[in-house]
């Protein structure tokens, strides 16, 4: 839980907080881009909810910080009937599910929702209210693993779906060798008529993007989008394996047509293919 007692002191004045716990994975920024701010190493909430929709937004942020750092002193009638709609709807089938993991320093995770099972990307804290919201949208098929640092509970999350694992043999940890289909060698490897497993070393050695429909990219740590700056981008401060070898898998994305970048971290965002075409190219 949060605690009010430590609440930032450059918070907005009002019931909603972020308190000093707060490790900056920036969850909150793409729930509640009007309410939370990024200041220095930390969040803060920039403006107060003014409506039921920005209080369904900071309680989604409440629900899916990792730290609990999120809080509301003396809730308001408007925040306890205020909806948080999560796993939100993104497009198309594409849902971002909330509830992220302090083991993945707030990896997102997000669900293909498809009629020959769904495709849950990288996990989530298992939560029963997410379990529930999963179960109702049709359960899950598949875990999709990017990497061996987004995996939070995806244990447990395999154990009550009876979900397949997909991860590459070079992410395989203790954690995760109990994972059913292990993929080895360089790819690609087509998941279903609709998805596409890419290698993408560099993050890490055996870091995988999936590709659905041409059109959406699960970029796990491969790729990022800045806000500021409108660019698809790649950290080398965190590229763990070998940058160099990144910057050759930024290349080989050029070859595959895609208008949406789900990462791993900070927001997705729907771009014209030529728009990410020449980030990528700036990068490669």
């Amino acid at each position: 839980m949060a605690n009010h007692h430590l609440s930032h002191p450059l918070n907005a004045p009002g019931p909603l907080y972020v308190d000093t716990t707060c490790i900056d994975c920036g969850t909150c920024f793409h729930l509640g881009p009007e309410l939370f701010h990024e200041e220095g190493e930390a969040s803060i909430v920039e403006a107060q909810p003014q409506s039921l929709a920005q209080w369904g937004q900071a309680k989604a942020a409440i629900l899916s910080c990792p730290t609990n750092s999120i809080g509301v002193k003396s809730p308001p009638a408007e925040f306890r009937q205020a909806q948080e709609n999560l796993p939100q709807l993104i497009d198309d089938n594409i849902y971002y599910c909330g509830y992220t993991a302090r083991s993945s320093f707030g990896a997102s995770s997000y669900l293909i929702r498809r009629p020959e099972g769904n495709i849950l990307v990288d996990c989530p804290k298992f939560h029963p209210h997410l379990v529930k919201k999963l179960e109702e949208l049709g359960g899950v098929a598949w875990i999709f693993l990017t990497h061996r640092d987004d995996v939070a509970d995806h244990s447990q999350y395999a154990q009550h779906f009876k979900a397949s694992r997909i991860i590459h043999k070079l992410e395989v940890s203790a954690d995760t060798s109990a994972c059913e289909m292990i993929l080895e060698g360089e790819g690609d490897w087509e998941l279903n008529n609709e998805s596409k497993v890419i290698f993408t070393p560099g993050h890490t050695r055996g870091h995988l993007c999936l590709l659905y429909k041409n059109k959406f990219l699960f970029s796990g740590d491969h790729l990022f989008y800045s806000q500021d700056e409108d660019k698809v981008y790649a950290s080398q401060n965190v590229s763990w394996y070998s940058w160099e070898i990144q910057e050759q898998s930024i290349k080989k994305l050029m070859q595959y047509k895609f208008d949406w970048l789900m990462p791993g971290h900070g927001g997705w965002i729907h771009k014209d293919h030529e728009s990410i075409l020449q980030d990528l190219k700036k990068m490669s």
